[in-house]
C-alpha cells in the first residue's frame, strides 16, 4: 500500500509527487539483530507523539516493526518531509537511527496490516499490535485520535539570505474584477502573489479561471501567469521556476476537460494549507 495517494489532477499513469497527497506518515524501524529493540522504538516514538501532541499511532508487527500515524489533514510531500524528520527528532539520536530512510520517498510502499508476506523464503504476518485488537475487522482508523499538523512548532530554513518583502506589484492589464464576481479574490492572489504553494494555485486555480471563466486565449493567459510568477518572487522571494511548457500543457488540460476553478470552500478541504495562505492574504473581506 502506498504511503500517499492521487489526487483527482492526476493524469500521469505513473505517480507524480506535485500531485501526491498523504493522510499519514509511516515509519518503518530495522532490527535484525534485536527485533525487541525496533519495538520497543516504534512504541518510544508512539508514546512521545501522544504525550506531546495527543495523537496516536499505529504499531504494526511483522518483518519490520512500522508505526504510521493519521493525519488530520492531508498535506504535501514537502510537508511530509518536515513532518517526518520532526517526528523522528523526538526520539533519542542512537534509536532514532533505527528508522529506515527508504521509506522517505514520495512513493514508498509498505505492507498492509492483516496479512500473510512472502519474502526471501521467510513467512510473515503484519499485524496491529497497538490498539490492541484480536480480528482484523476490529480495526478502524476512527479508532485513533489524528495527528493535527498545524499544531506542530517546525522551522524550515528556504533561505541564508534575510527575505526582504517588498511592495512592488507587477502591472496586469486586462483585469475586471467585477466581471467575475465571486472570483475578484483570484485576481487579489495574481496582482499580490503568493510566498508559497505558487503551483498548486496554478492547477487548482488560476489555470482554469484564466481558460474557463475569463476565456482568455493561451497566450494571453500565459502572460498573466508569468505575471503572477513574477510578483510572488518580487514580493515574497517566492521565485521556484515553473517552466513555460508546464504552463501551456495545463491550460490545454483545463481547456479541453472545461475544468472549473476550485473555489475557496473547495480548496479549504483539498488544500488547507494553500487556503491559510490565501485567506491570510485576502482577509475576510473578500
Amino acid at each position: 500500500m502506498g504511503v500517499g495517494y492521487w489526487t483527482e489532477f492526476m493524469v500521469d499513469p505513473k505517480p507524480v509527487v506535485e500531485y501526491m497527497r498523504y493522510d499519514r506518515v509511516s515509519y518503518d524501524f530495522d532490527g535484525d539483530q534485536d527485533p525487541n529493540l525496533a519495538l520497543k522504538v516504534a512504541q518510544e516514538l508512539a508514546r512521545l507523539i501522544k504525550e506531546r501532541y495527543g495523537a496516536d499511532a499505529v504499531i504494526v508487527r511483522s518483518g519490520f516493526k512500522g508505526a504510521p500515524i493519521p493525519l488530520k489533514q492531508p498535506i504535501t510531500w514537502e510537508d511530509y518531509q518536515v513532518v517526518f524528520n520532526h517526528l523522528l527528532s523526538l526520539l533519542l539520536p542512537d534509536l532514532a537511527a533505527l528508522s529506515d530512510r527508504n521509506m522517505l520517498q514520495f512513493n514508498r510502499l509498505s505492507r498492509v496490516t492483516c496479512t500473510v508476506n512472502y519474502k526471501d523464503g521467510r513467512r510473515t504476518r503484519a499485524w496491529i499490535i497497538q490498539p490492541p485488537i484480536k480480528r482484523r475487522n476490529e480495526f478502524t482508523w476512527d479508532m485513533l485520535e489524528p495527528l493535527d499538523v498545524s499544531k506542530l512548532s517546525v522551522f524550515k530554513v528556504v533561505s541564508k539570505i534575510p527575505v526582504i518583502v517588498k511592495k512592488a506589484v507587477e502591472p496586469v492589464a486586462t483585469y475586471e474584477a467585477t466581471r467575475c464576481g465571486g472570483w475578484r479574490w483570484v485576481e487579489r492572489v495574481i496582482e499580490s502573489g503568493l510566498p508559497d504553494g505558487h503551483k498548486h494555485f496554478i492547477l487548482y486555480v488560476l489555470s482554469a479561471y484564466l481558460a474557463n471563466i475569463k476565456r482568455l486565449d493561451v497566450e494571453e493567459a500565459i502572460r498573466v501567469i508569468e505575471s503572477f510568477l513574477k510578483n510572488s518572487c518580487r514580493n515574497y522571494n517566492n521565485c521556484g521556476k515553473l517552466y513555460e511548457s508546464f504552463i501551456r500543457g495545463d491550460l490545454r488540460r483545463v481547456k479541453s476537460k472545461e475544468l472549473k476553478p476550485v473555489s475557496l470552500n473547495k480548496l479549504r478541504e483539498k488544500d488547507p494549507e494553500l487556503y491559510r495562505i490565501i485567506m491570510t492574504l485576502i482577509g475576510p473581506q473578500m
